[in-house]
């Protein structure tokens, strides 16, 4: 039987459970959320909940928008495959489709741009809930998400699988860990997946939402000798969706899984990362620790944005970011009273975008030819960071920590726009040009925790994020914005109540000021603009307990309040309203148990409340998906029978209302499928 490491938490009775055996007890994973590669989950003053390997195949998550069913006060804005658009929000702050995000999202310590990604051969993922500014600085002022990969070990081993499920959903992948030497190993691991998709065009017949996936990466660690280390990685990720037209008209009742649009699009994604980690144990008491990357991001996307059966207008968008990044850590030598981490963070961006739309004004009736509106950009940014923490124990066993960052960035952004006499006449002038602008914050953190007693370790944080600023690349392109700012005051209690059985709770209140709202012009096109204040009050609790041998339960339950303070847009005033995209409520339950026979059977719950989608609060929906999975297990191989939403619940996974119509795309209906999985 595999080892279990599941370690998300719930609000269930509490028990003596000291005489369980050994194998229901919880396993305790070292997180890299803290930069030092020491603390673990129970240790940080700081609400974190982690998604083990075991969860991530018992669960089947498949990727990013599967972590939202596993923890509390998260969501993931799905706007539609192979998209650099997909955005998250957390305990109430969100992002949107443009501008930069504000829950960063880390693979193997170097930053991705988008959220939409798949899992493929993962040791865990951290979920760190609160501003992150002190360690990771910039588009963390919402939470952080950690993906660990499977480092390579010196155990040969080997791994194959296949899946097939509805809508003809095909899925293979390969695992292979080969030791070179008695220093060195390596491990890859490759999987390729198509899909024709769940939507359908209604004119033609056809199916529409194909999505073709392949995701690579390569892994070679050497211990070059007892005090340095060196690991490279390579992550490859590519996507492809020939069929790309998934909104439809949606009047706040109706999900409709078929659209009716003339022109059936395309959208494609290609990400490279190269990456060098280098541990190097410069003395008994200190550890540096190098971390190099060098990535590209390509986002291409061709679509009907009008959503009818008739040529009005597409748009054509282009995205390429290319960056390099050094993040430089001194790290204290561990167990010592005074524990501390400094570095020093180096970024080099490019980011280009290319926009274009072509409007049909025959159609629209004004008797003049189509007309393209093109807007060009290219932003170069240069980003430098000095951070450090230190936590001190005291005798009495009171630990407190201290963390302070300034952050720094400079954008030069180059523009150019063109159009037509129409499309000047409506305030699309021809104009080109070059504007120049330097962000910087500091950064500060406070926590203090007491840790007398495992059972009960109550602690407070306050700490500060920030989202950088930047420059609209749409509409108003060329014109900056300012960053926006984010305090988390938090009060929490981690319990250890036995071996079997963990809890965690948490209040927060954050203050959001200066808030990057997206303002949306009649043709659908938005803009960032610094334009309110909020504010975001909540609770969480998360447990997690083995009640027997082979059986493991997990639960949790989050409730967000989060409600513009002062947003004026022309003579509406959305003050007092609640905030976009933020479930006021989110509950997480799952089980499953491992009959000594071989047998496996698991499920989970997750419930999503109260979720606005637009700033007057006019239309919401809540829903619940629940999936069901069973199996039987060996040494050797594993088969597994499962389904999706299988209650068959309608849901939506984004909405918007562009000339008082409204447009949504439907989240996945019930699918079933079957996976096979053989070990070497």
């Amino acid at each position: 039987m595999r080892r279990k490491r599941v370690l998300s938490m719930a609000v269930i009775a509490l028990i003596n459970v000291g005489a369980w055996a050994e194998e229901t007890r919880l396993d305790e994973i070292v997180l890299s959320a803290d930069k030092t590669g020491s603390s673990t989950l129970l240790e940080l003053p700081s609400s974190v909940s982690v998604v083990s390997s075991d969860q991530i195949n018992d669960f089947s998550i498949k990727d990013s928008m599967g972590l939202q069913s596993m923890t509390s006060n998260f969501l993931i804005v799905e706007t539609g495959p192979a998209t650099v658009t997909t955005f998250a929000s957390m305990r109430g702050v969100t992002a949107g489709m443009i501008g930069t995000p504000a829950v960063g999202f880390y693979v193997d310590d170097v930053y991705y741009s988008a959220l939409d990604m798949n899992f493929l051969d993962i040791d865990h993922i951290e979920v760190l809930k609160g501003p992150q500014g002190t360690l990771y600085g910039r588009n963390s002022e919402a939470g952080v998400v950690n993906v660990v990969t499977k480092a390579p070990s010196f155990v040969p081993s080997a791994e194959v699988g296949m899946e097939y499920g509805s809508f003809n959903t095909i899925s293979s992948h390969a695992i292979i860990n080969q030791p070179l030497s008695d220093t060195t190993t390596l491990r890859a691991a490759l999987r390729y997946e198509h899909s024709d998709g769940y939507f359908e065009d209604t004119l033609k017949g056809d199916d529409v939402g194909e999505e073709k996936n392949i995701d690579a990466r390569l892994k070679l660690y050497t211990k070059v000798n007892d005090d340095l280390s060196v690991s490279i990685g390579y992550n490859y990720q590519k996507s492809d969706s020939p069929h790309y037209a998934q909104y439809a008209p949606w009047s706040g009742e109706t999900i409709r899984k078929n659209v009716d649009v003339d022109y059936l699009g395309d959208a494609k994604k290609e990400i490279h990362d190269l990456h060098v980690k280098t541990d190097y144990t410069y003395s008994d008491a200190l550890k540096i620790v190098s971390i190099t990357s060098a990535k590209k991001e390509h986002y291409v996307a061709n679509n009907d944005i009008d959503f009818t059966s008739y040529d009005l207008t597409r748009l054509y968008t282009d995205k390429e970011v290319k960056s390099l990044s050094e993040e430089l850590r001194f790290i204290a030598k561990p167990n010592e009273r005074l524990q501390w981490i400094n570095g020093i963070f180096l970024l080099k961006e490019e980011e280009k975008h290319d926009y274009q739309m072509p409007m049909n004004f025959m159609n629209m009736g004004m008797g003049m030819p189509t007309e393209t509106l093109v807007q060009k950009s290219k932003i170069d940014t240069l980003g430098t960071a000095l951070f450090s923490e230190a936590t001190y124990s005291f005798e009495n066993s009171l630990q407190t920590t201290l963390g302070l960052r300034y952050d720094r960035e400079k954008k030069e952004d180059d523009y150019a726009q063109t159009g037509g006499t129409m499309l000047s006449m409506f305030g699309y002038e021809d104009k080109s040009g070059s504007a120049s602008e330097t962000f910087d914050a500091w950064l500060p953190k406070f926590s203090l925790a007491y840790k007398q007693y495992e059972a009960f370790s109550p602690y407070v944080t306050i700490s500060k994020g920030f989202r950088s600023g930047g420059f609209n690349t749409t509409d108003t392109v060329g014109q900056s914005y300012d960053p926006e700012f984010t305090w988390n005051y938090e009060l929490g209690v981690k319990s250890k109540l036995s071996d079997t059985l963990s809890l965690s709770t948490a209040l927060f209140y954050i203050d959001w000021k200066d808030m990057q709202v997206e303002l949306a012009q009649s043709n659908g096109v938005a803009y960032i603009d610094n334009a309110s204040s909020a504010t975001s009050k909540g609770a969480e609790i998360e447990l997690h307990m083995n009640p027997m041998e082979g059986l493991n339960v997990f639960s949790g339950l989050g409730y967000t309040k989060a409600t513009y303070e002062e947003y004026t847009k022309g003579s509406e005033n959305y003050s007092g309203n609640y905030v976009i995209n933020v479930p006021r409520y989110t509950i997480n339950l799952g089980a499953n148990y491992r009959i000594p026979s071989g047998y496996y059977i698991g499920g989970n719950y997750a419930y999503f409340g109260d979720i606005y989608y637009d700033n007057a609060n006019t239309h919401s929906q809540s829903y619940g998906v629940t999936n069901l999975k069973v199996g039987y297990e060996t040494e050797k191989f594993d088969v597994y029978l499962y389904g999706k939403n299988i209650f068959d619940e309608g849901c939506i996974t984004r909405a918007f209302i562009v000339n008082s119509s409204w447009y949504a795309r439907a989240g996945e209906p019930r699918s079933v499928g079957v996976a096979f999985t053989y070990r070497f």
